[in-house]
């Protein structure tokens, strides 16, 4: 069974790439399976035994013919989507028909569901009606979450036909003392971290705020901003990195807070959760998606704290007083404070990230895709 998977890959700075490559990764252990990658432009080509990348459209062309011309030898096509991606034109539509045409089992995962009611711009008034069209043209749907599920549900596509596998969880378990030292971070206290891009989004204001009750609790306590600002970062973002480093000194928490402001490399990962006590995701998110940074924070076995917003919703399944009201700073640096403080509340949420950590490993989540594509599902 040769299966080619349409999406972005590695060395792109992508995060459907990572995904997608962590499928790869646990797949290719499997003797039934050969491999290709029919990669967007900017990934790494590689022809190996049972594994090859081929790196040939751009999401700024008319991809289909590309994508067409490199599926011809194989069994099943899985589409990865991500609306920035493959945009809100007919090209994907056209290239699921020629799919068709070709007598090629599609399977597409749709990493994100933006609601209409909370779709902005014209152009994305659009995208319920593009990911319903996907839908209905691919032969099988994986998604993340109940939520996901319920809307395609709503959008006519029979419940049959949908599958959820949770996003995937990289086990990781760097000690403490081992990360902080490596980065650079103080050996001592408590470290509540914040993960990833800065955008204004992410309510970083509002973990100050965290931290400065927390202190009033806990005393010897910091928060790590771990990353920078992306890669064409906009006005906006620049200018809330100012606005961050003002409120630090308004607040009195230049000695408390670490802010390098760089990006991530992957190889720091590990150690930067590694490092954490807690992990905070105040983060404003109305579509129906999952964060990768969640996935990798519980991978550490490291409580997490987030915003009660759809895309963390699935933190209930560790715990649901671990999700807090948006803007609710008191609520988050109290929770917080619990876990700190409370040992039997702490060995609860960690005993729990652990089984929720396992359930959805890496290895169970491959196991998954490959039960769909051998038809045991």
């Amino acid at each position: 069974m040769k299966i080619a998977y349409v999406s972005t890959y590695l060395p792109q700075q992508c995060g459907i790439a990572t995904y997608t490559d962590y499928v790869i990764c646990g797949l290719k252990v499997s003797p039934l399976v050969d491999i290709k990658v029919v990669a967007e432009k900017g990934a790494l080509p590689v022809k190996q035994d049972k594994f090859e990348v081929v790196p040939c459209w751009d999401r700024n062309e008319n991809y289909v013919d590309k994508i067409i011309s490199n599926i011809k030898d194989v069994d099943i096509v899985h589409i990865q989507h991500e609306y920035g991606i493959y945009k809100l034109d007919d090209r994907l539509p056209t290239l699921l028909k020629q799919l068709k045409t070709e007598r090629k089992r599609t399977i597409i995962t749709i990493h994100c569901i933006t609601p209409l009611q909370f779709a902005k711009g014209e152009v994305l008034m659009m995208a319920e009606n593009c990911v319903k069209e996907i839908a209905e043209l691919a032969d099988e749907v994986i998604v993340h979450l109940e939520s996901q599920k319920a809307i395609l549900e709503r959008l006519g596509i029979p419940s049959e036909k949908i599958h959820i596998i949770p996003h995937g969880t990289e086990l990781s378990n760097e000690s403490k003392k081992k990360s902080r030292v490596l980065l650079n971070l103080p050996e001592e206290g408590k470290i509540m971290t914040v993960f990833g891009f800065i955008n204004p989004f992410k309510d970083l204001d509002v973990s100050l705020e965290v931290l400065k009750e927390v202190k009033e609790e806990v005393g010897d306590v910091y928060l790590f901003i771990a990353g920078g600002i992306p890669p064409g970062a906009s006005k906006e973002a620049k200018d809330y990195v100012e606005t961050l480093r003002e409120r630090i000194k308004e607040l009195g928490l230049s000695d408390s807070v670490i802010f390098p402001n760089r990006f991530i490399p992957n190889e720091e990962i590990p150690y930067i959760f590694g490092a954490s006590d807690i992990v905070l995701f105040p983060h404003y998110h109305e579509d129906r998606s999952v964060s990768g940074s969640l996935h990798l924070a519980i991978g550490a076995k490291k409580p997490v704290i987030a915003y009660r917003m759809p895309k963390f919703e699935e933190v209930k399944n560790i715990s649901d007083e671990l999700l807090v009201l948006p803007d609710n700073t008191t609520g988050i640096a109290k929770t917080a404070i619990r876990i700190f403080t409370d040992k039997e509340f702490e060995h609860y949420i960690l005993e729990r990230t652990e089984q929720y950590r396992r359930t959805t490993s890496w290895p169970v989540t491959v196991r998954k895709h490959l039960r769909l594509y051998l038809g045991v599902d």
